[in-house]
């Protein structure tokens, strides 16, 4: 059984730009100390000290460091899902085989940009799974790559299965965190890229 959503919301949404730029700076400071310290170390008034705002302010904002996270967390979501659709706009015109490899590259950078981050938050955050985007990611990113393929038509064999794209993209969240946390030693970033790229290709032959 699913565990229920949990969607703290922040006390108040920022409206000026001063209170806008005070808000993303108690997000980039909680990005910042769960990076260096973890979710456990992670406190209001660490947050509003790294973000140069008292601890009032903060609480006009977040009522707790929950919510700091589960805001923190939507932001970034949204920011690769954002980035991972923009990459794959300017491939449509190259020949899969290279266009599927500079997605590839494309989208596993986003997450190891964020490598320190997100080994905080799988490993320290126990309500992680549980926040609205957590469940949304999966849809977003099936829909992107379906809407990749449809520019691909008669190039690939996926689309009599109605399940495709979400097994597809399972498996491609999979590799990307298995590489980001647990690396094998014997295989380095681009060959692990490489092979992954003709696996997918494989899947996708006609």
């Amino acid at each position: 059984m699913a565990q229920p959503l949990y969607a703290p919301q922040p006390r108040k949404w920022p409206k000026q730009r001063r209170s806008r730029a005070t808000f993303e700076a108690l997000l980039d400071a909680t990005s910042r100390l769960l990076e260096e310290r973890g979710y456990d170390a992670l406190t209001t008034n660490a947050v509003a000290a790294r973000a140069g705002a008292s601890i009032g302010t903060l609480y006009e904002y977040f009522p707790d460091r929950e919510t700091l996270v589960a805001v923190l967390v939507e932001r970034e979501a949204r920011r690769v899902l954002a980035a991972i659709e923009a990459s794959m706009a300017p491939l449509h015109a190259l020949e899969l085989d290279r266009a599927m490899r500079i997605w590839i590259e494309a989208m596993f950078s986003e997450l190891e940009s964020r490598e320190a981050l997100v080994r905080a938050l799988l490993t320290g955050v126990p309500f992680i799974g549980r926040l609205p985007i957590a469940r949304e990611l999966p849809a977003a990113l099936v829909e992107i790559a379906a809407a990749g393929a449809r520019h691909r038509h008669g190039q690939l064999a996926l689309d009599p299965l109605p399940s495709a794209y979400f097994l597809l993209t399972t498996m491609l969240r999979g590799a990307f965190l298995a590489m980001l946390l647990d690396p094998p030693e014997e295989h380095d970033r681009a060959e692990l890229l490489d092979d992954l790229t003709t696996l997918v290709l494989r899947m996708l032959a006609t």
